[in-house]
């Protein structure tokens, strides 16, 4: 039997023959690239990875999800409004919402939950340090513990301060914080493996933020008032060495205050006041003096001094004037001027004039003695005036210093009772909670768990496997490519391909297939691919009136079906053809193509008839071990069956592995290479391929199979 060996490279292949030199075949690289449609060959022929693969994940998902401890997830909720409860109108904390509406403060917020401070107050509300499922070493630290027990070593004591820190990281993992969109909620999601135990913890977060808040403030208040009061004493001090230096300077400059003012400022001013009213009544004086003396000098006319002195005397002897002159008047015109009585009243009038004459002598002495003291008063207030007025200049500039230090006086006075205000009202607030948080809803324990979902994770497992089986099969096929097309096994075996046949998957073996006249898509195809084969010409230019078929390895099928396909379509027709079959792997007890080769049977005796298609067939025969079968006799039988049948069918096997039908391709007038769409490899297609060129017969055409639902 020849034997070869074959070896591919990146850049072609060498093949041996047993006796013979090595050869170089520079042949075409694996093809890689696949179009779309090719897609669902590859995924079929790959299905083991795609269907295996979600099967897998899906069982470790539900083995999981059956075997993992129960979780309860429970939910409280709490409303912060940004805007706090206005109690006092000058209160410590602000009550003003931020220019982007609150967001950045409840955030804020929501760190401020998962803080250490809170979490805390959480922790030992519920005695949580004592909860193996929080406060437990976990697993790991069991078995070192029990490692080092084994060797002799004993665990350390663990310290509170460690327990509390453990459980702390443990609650951070079991806690959630959420907060949607455009809304001031806060969701605190705890997760726990009892029910009662998860709600009882959210609730427990939601007021232990509450209490640290209103702590926080409380705090705030404190430290705020404690600082104020401490500055209170600074204050105090400062304010009594300011008064302290303003006393000690108004009395080394003798600046006598009284009222708020200085002595010497209240006197200048007094005497201001005094000189103008004493320069205003010598002045009232002089100007009566000089009406007095006006009158005297006019006679003393009694209708003048009503409205120019304003005397008692003056008006009665006015008025006795005034009646005299009437009853004067009165008389004449009834005694006449010369009566007695008319006499008597005249001597009586001229006795008021006189009178008034003289009262008015009297109120001019007075007027002018009052005037003199006057202008003596005058005199004296003037000379005060500029006797203060120079005491005055000589004390400005002490003035101006003694100003200066009464006002840092006031200013500190004014910052001490400010301080002392405020640190009283800071701490009145520190007992007020102005704060705008709440809790809105309280958490119940759940009725479902939380976790595990087997239902969802046998969903995901599937969704993932397919993802992950059909990446797989199409990593395989990239790294085992397949032929796929047309196009890609004719540059692959560098023969033309004469046609796609479609054959259904369920197709059964040569010998039992429906036969020609049945029709169908794949007889219809076969009959195409009839045509073009014979419109072939042999070696010689004759017509083709043998083919030899062969495949790759694996494609056993397919090569039979291809071929008993050939011979049925032929035989209908009206060819007469002989089907032969020399795969050597089927050999068997009967006698066949063997027996007549090595002439212990005529042809006649070994052909038979195929009951249904009428087509003339010949089995291998019986094999002999070590038998090599002579060229010549190859020769004289394809000789004989030649000028029997229109067209001989060779079955020849997979050319790699059935070397003994070698000549017979040789003698034969067409080299037919089936191939297996998306199941045929590549590389079994170009070992095929070249072992035909290694027996000095090239691929004549091709015919690719597609296999229907």
């Amino acid at each position: 039997m020849t034997q070869f060996e074959s070896t591919m490279g990146a850049r072609g292949r060498a093949m041996a023959v047993a006796g013979g030199p090595a050869v170089n075949f520079a042949g075409p690289e694996l093809d890689r690239t696949a179009e779309i449609g090719d897609l669902w060959r590859i995924l079929r022929r790959r299905s083991g990875w795609i269907l295996w693969t979600p099967l897998v994940l899906v069982a470790v998902a539900l083995a999981y999800g059956l075997t993992t401890p129960s979780l309860y997830t429970a939910t409280s909720q709490i409303l912060i409004d940004p805007r706090d409860r206005t109690v006092m109108t000058n209160d410590i904390n602000p009550v003003s919402v931020a220019p982007d509406g609150g967001i950045t403060q409840v955030e804020s917020q929501v760190r401020l939950i998962e803080s250490a401070s809170v979490l805390g107050r959480a922790i030992a509300a519920t005695d949580l340090t004592a909860d193996p499922e929080f406060a437990g070493r976990g697993d790991f630290s069991a078995v070192t513990d029990a490692l080092a027990g084994l060797v002799g070593k004993t665990p350390a004591a663990e310290s509170p301060a460690d327990l509390n820190e453990r459980t702390l990281r443990a609650l951070k993992k079991r806690l959630a914080i959420k907060r949607a969109d455009k809304v001031f909620v806060i969701d605190i999601i705890i997760t726990a493996k009892s029910a009662a135990k998860a709600a009882r913890l959210a609730n427990a977060i939601a007021s232990a933020y509450l209490a640290d808040l209103a702590d926080a403030r409380v705090q705030a208040s404190r430290r705020a008032s404690d600082e104020l009061t401490s500055r209170l004493d600074e204050q105090r001090e400062r304010v009594r060495q300011a008064e302290d230096r303003a006393e000690t300077f108004r009395a080394q400059n003798d600046l006598v205050r009284s009222n708020g003012r200085l002595v010497t400022e209240q006197q200048l001013s007094d005497i201001n006041i005094q000189l103008s009213a004493a320069q205003s009544k010598a002045s009232e004086l002089k100007a009566r003096i000089e009406q007095i003396e006006q009158i005297r000098r006019a006679g003393g006319g009694a209708e003048a001094t009503a409205e120019a002195l304003q005397s008692p005397v003056i008006a009665r002897l006015r008025q006795q004037f005034a009646e005299l002159s009437e009853r004067q008047a009165d008389l004449s015109t009834q005694l006449g001027g010369r009566h007695p009585s008319i006499v008597s009243i005249g001597a009586q009038m001229q006795e008021v004039r006189n009178l008034i004459s003289g009262e008015l002598g009297r109120l001019a002495r007075s007027a002018r003695a009052d005037y003199e003291r006057a202008l003596a008063n005058e005199k004296s207030l003037s000379a005060s005036l500029k006797r203060l007025q120079g005491e005055t200049n000589t004390t400005s500039q002490a003035s101006i210093r003694l100003r200066e230090l009464e006002r840092d006086v006031e200013a500190s006075r004014t910052v001490y009772t400010a301080f002392l205000t405020r640190a009283r009202e800071i701490r009145d607030q520190a007992g007020i909670d102005s704060t705008n948080a709440r809790i809105i809803s309280l958490a119940n324990p759940p009725q479902e768990k939380s976790w595990p979902l087997p239902g969802v994770f046998a969903l995901g497992a599937l969704a993932a496997g397919l993802g992950l089986g059909t990446g797989l099969a199409v990593v395989r096929e990239y790294l085992s490519p397949t032929v796929l097309s047309r196009n890609q096994m004719q540059a692959l075996a560098d023969a033309p391909v004469l046609g796609v046949v479609p054959l259904k998957a369920t197709t059964a073996r040569a010998g039992s297939a429906k036969p020609a006249g049945a029709g169908g898509p794949e007889v219809h195809a076969v009959s195409l691919l009839l045509g073009r084969m014979l419109a072939l010409r042999g070696r010689g230019g004759e017509t083709i009136g043998s083919v030899f078929v062969t495949s790759s390895r694996g494609d056993d099928t397919a090569r039979r079906r291809i071929a008993h396909l050939l011979a049925s379509v032929a035989e209908t027709r009206g060819l007469r053809v002989l089907y032969i079959e020399t795969d050597l792997r089927e050999g068997g007890a009967s006698p066949g193509f063997l027996d007549v080769l090595r002439g212990e049977r005529s042809l006649n005796t070994v052909i038979r008839a195929q009951p249904a298609s009428g087509i003339r067939t010949l089995g291998l025969g019986r094999q002999k071990r070590g038998e090599v079968t002579d060229l010549d006799a190859k020769e004289r039988f394809l000789d004989e069956v030649g000028r029997r049948f229109d067209l001989v069918v060779v079955e020849g096997g997979a050319l790699v592995e059935s070397l003994q039908a070698t000549p017979l391709m040789v003698l034969a007038d067409a080299v037919l290479l089936v191939a297996d769409a998306g199941v045929t490899t590549q590389r079994d297609l170009l070992d095929a391929t070249e072992a035909a060129i290694l027996n000095g017969r090239p691929i004549s055409a091709g015919v690719l199979v597609s296999r229907a639902a």
